[in-house]
């Protein structure tokens, strides 16, 4: 009898515990029901009112995830955690909770019944408890722990929720199916009164994902072609690529001529790649980029091979205006950070170099003599976009240095015009510089025979004297012995002379320098000698004064050092 008591309770609280469990998923899951379709309700509200859903899926993912997390916060909240197992304890607490005229002795029986308490009690104490628990729990009913009637409430707001979905689904069918494919990340877009059908550039058809190629700088059309409700204007939104924010003020997009459903705005001075949409009444267009292809950059060096005259190595430099020498051979090597098709350089107005181009457009080269003057430009054809695109760069200067004329001075004799024998060794003395070094110097000169009356031209002679190789200053002698080189002179004919230099331009025009001209008349030597003298007497006379005017001076420092001296 003691025994089926005890079974007795054990099976009313296991009862009790089931029931209680059957509570638990019944109202968990009615209540995930409810977050679930309130969730959906919410969405639709949001991507439709707020995020206008159209164009962009990530918003519809973004949702997604949202209600995800806030379901298995739901599910984990509201029915996981509240799944408990069997504890006969825990369920006769909760039994005598609500029959407090129990006294304990529920309680009392469980825990001296469990085979895993840590504290024993005399058997017969047991089985007393138990008889008395028996007793007490005959017309107690265990399964009123369970509250259904909670169910019973949350079942009917399930079922209103439920009902209102249903007829927001068959009220807009395309939009509750919309907002499902727009969940599961498919690019889906609710119906609109507006359709944005095609978007143009330039009469080009715009596809989402590949890029529309622009010359920096440039200008294009943008074109969108609409049907459905017609409105005034469409907005086209745009935004540097990179940057996350779009434009606050968006460009207004005009009608075309007689048509309210296609609309055009022109975008000008592009420099930076952009993306854009446009906005026509409540249709979105997914987002579009323009990709800018910019003028190609680049690092240069120019190579400067001088003409051998010059003696000079060739040198690098990494400049486009410089300085060259005349007749300087000059090789530009030009690298790109982007592909190039073509190169062609502009020389002043008319001459048009072809650059050469490398196999993978990254390297041009090109060659040109500077034998006067000239400014450049480059014209690049890009090579990335295949669009060819051309690009006029900025005018560059090469100033050629002239190879300018040797400078000559005849020292010695200094006198325009001499006098001298047949056998006189004339000691011509001379100077001379040039830019870039001097060659060969000549003696020319012309006789002027006494028999000759006459004012026409005279013989004129040649003579080479030295060559300076490449000297760019000298200073040298030559004893011209007159006899040697004029024969059959007589007194009474006259020698025009002069120094010939010239410098080591290699051009069909010699650079030649002569001094100023001198002359000598052959004379007998009783006149060549009447003539020293008079010419020595003169340069003593001149010495004499010279000395005299030294010591007037000399003279006058004193007396004023001695009126100096008295002042004081």
């Amino acid at each position: 009898m003691q025994e089926g008591y005890q079974l007795n309770i054990n099976d009313k609280l296991k009862a009790a515990w089931s029931r209680e469990q059957r509570f638990i998923n019944t109202r968990g899951f009615v209540r995930s029901i409810i977050w679930i379709v309130s969730l959906i309700i919410t969405s639709l509200i949001i991507d439709i009112l707020i995020w206008k859903g159209v164009g962009d899926n990530s918003y519809g993912l973004f949702l997604t995830v949202i209600n995800v997390v806030i379901v298995c916060y739901v599910i984990y909240n509201e029915w996981w955690k509240h799944r408990k197992t069997y504890d006969p304890v825990r369920t006769a607490l909760q039994v005598e909770s609500k029959n407090p005229s129990l006294s304990s002795i529920l309680i009392t029986y469980t825990e001296l019944s469990d085979e895993n308490a840590e504290t024993t009690a005399p058997e017969e104490i047991i089985k007393a408890i138990e008889d008395k628990a028996n007793e007490k729990t005959k017309s107690v009913d265990f399964q009123e722990i369970v509250p259904w009637g909670q169910i019973n409430r949350i079942l009917q707001v399930s079922l209103a929720l439920i009902i209102f979905f249903g007829l927001i689904s068959f009220k807009w069918k395309e939009q509750v199916g919309t907002l499902f494919q727009r969940l599961v990340g498919q690019n889906a877009n609710y119906p609109t009164e507006t359709n944005i059908n095609t978007i143009q550039i330039d009469e080009q058809l715009m596809k989402a994902g590949t890029a529309f190629k622009v010359k920096s700088g440039g200008s294009l059309k943008i074109k969108v072609l609409t049907d459905g409700k017609t409105v005034s204007t469409a907005q086209l939104y745009t935004r540097t690529k990179g940057i996350k924010e779009w434009a606050s003020n968006p460009f207004q997009m005009d009608p075309l001529a007689n048509n309210n459903l296609n609309y055009e705005r022109q975008l000008e001075e592009i420099t930076e790649n952009t993306e854009f949409y446009i906005m026509a009444n409540d249709d979105k267009s997914e987002t579009y980029e323009i990709q800018v292809i910019k003028q190609p950059r680049y690092k240069y060096e120019v190579e400067r091979i001088f003409p051998e005259y010059i003696n000079q190595k060739s040198e690098t430099i990494t400049e486009l205006n410089m300085d060259a020498p005349q007749g300087t051979e000059l090789k530009w090597k030009i690298s790109t950070q982007t592909k190039v098709k073509a190169m062609e350089v502009r020389i002043g107005e008319e001459e048009k170099i072809n650059a050469t181009i490398s196999e993978d457009g990254k390297l041009i080269t090109f060659t040109k003599k500077a034998d006067q003057a000239f400014n450049y430009s480059f014209l690049w054809t890009e090579g990335e976009s295949g669009k060819d695109f051309k690009y006029v760069d900025v005018q560059n200067s090469v100033k050629v240095i002239d190879d300018t004329l040797p400078v000559i001075q005849l020292i010695t004799p200094s006198d325009d015009n001499s006098f001298a024998t047949t056998k006189k060794i004339v000691n011509l003395n001379f100077k001379g510089t040039d830019d870039y070094g001097i060659g060969k110097s000549h003696l020319t000169f012309s006789v002027k025979r006494d028999g000759n009356k006459s004012d026409g031209e005279t013989e004129l002679i040649k003579k080479e004297i030295h060559d300076f190789e490449g000297n760019s200053s000298i200073n040298h002698s030559y004893l011209w012995n007159l006899s040697d080189h004029i024969s059959d002179l007589k007194p009474g004919d006259q020698i025009s002379y002069q120094i010939e230099i010239q410098d080591l331009f290699p051009g069909e025009k010699k650079h030649i320098r002569q001094s100023r001209s001198r002359k000598i008349s052959i004379v007998t030597p009783e006149r060549y000698l009447q003539w020293y003298r008079a010419q020595l007497a003169s340069q003593q006379d001149q010495i004499k004064r010279a000395r005299d005017s030294e010591e007037t001076a000399s003279t006058q420092v004193k007396q004023l050092r001695q009126q100096e001296s008295e002042e004081k």
